[in-house]
C-alpha cells in the first residue's frame, strides 16, 4: 500500500485508486515472460569530415564568410580549419580530403594580396597534385568590373587541373552576396553529408 504523509493533498478515494493502479503495474512487471520496454537507443551520429577552409581577401569579407562557413559545418559535426591563404602550405593542402576556397578578386583580375603566393604556386609547372582533394570555390566580386571573380575562376580551374574533384559547382557572388553564399553553403553541406565515395562522385 502506498504510504503518504498525513498532510498529502489526496482524498481517501484518490489514495485507493493510486494503490490499485500501482499494484496492477507491479503485477505486470513481475509476471513471468513479461519484458519491460527499454529506452530506444539512438543511432550513433555519422563521423564528420575534416574540412579545410581557405580565404583570400583584401577587405575581410571572405574571412567573415569563411568563419560563418566553419560555424555552420562544425554545427553539423564536421571538423573545420579556417586558414588565411598567406599562412597556407600547399604541400600540406594536398593531403586535405575536403578543401573550400573563398576568395575575392583584386584590381584587374588579380588575386588579393594574401592569396597571391598560393595562386602563383598552384599555377607553377611543378605544382603539387590535388588528386586526393574534393573542393568547392566561392568567389566574391563586383560585376561592374570586366574581370568579375577572375581569381575564384582561376582557383577553381587550377584545382581541377591538378586532379581535384568538385563537391559542387563554383558560385560567383556579386555585391549582394548573401543569397548566393547561402546557396553555395547549402550545396557544400549537402555534399559533405553524403558518404565519402558519393561526395567525390
Amino acid at each position: 500500500m502506498i504510504a503518504l504523509p498525513p498532510n498529502a493533498p489526496f482524498t481517501p478515494e484518490q489514495i485507493g485508486w493510486l494503490n490499485g493502479y500501482l499494484a496492477a503495474r507491479m503485477q505486470v512487471q513481475q509476471a513471468p515472460g513479461t519484458s519491460q520496454a527499454l529506452p530506444a537507443q539512438s543511432a550513433p551520429a555519422p563521423a564528420g569530415k575534416a574540412v579545410h577552409i581557405l580565404w583570400g581577401s583584401q577587405t575581410g569579407t571572405s574571412e567573415g564568410l569563411a568563419k560563418k562557413t566553419a560555424k555552420t559545418l562544425s554545427a553539423a559535426g564536421h571538423q573545420t580549419t579556417v586558414t588565411d591563404m598567406a599562412d597556407s602550405d600547399a604541400q600540406k593542402l594536398v593531403e586535405a580530403e575536403y578543401l573550400l576556397v573563398i576568395t575575392s578578386t583584386y584590381g584587374d583580375g588579380e588575386p588579393p594580396d594574401n592569396a597571391a603566393e598560393l595562386h602563383e604556386l598552384l599555377h607553377a609547372d611543378d605544382a603539387p597534385s590535388f588528386a586526393k582533394t574534393n573542393f568547392a570555390v566561392l568567389g566574391l566580386g563586383d560585376s561592374e568590373y570586366p574581370d568579375f571573380n577572375q581569381c575564384a575562376k582561376e582557383f577553381d580551374a587550377v584545382l581541377e587541373k591538378l586532379g581535384g574533384q568538385r563537391l559542387c559547382p563554383r558560385v560567383d557572388c556579386d555585391v549582394d552576396y548573401d543569397d548566393p553564399f547561402d546557396q553555395w553553403l547549402a550545396q557544400v553541406s549537402e555534399s559533405l553529408a553524403k558518404p565519402a565515395e558519393a561526395a567525390a562522385a
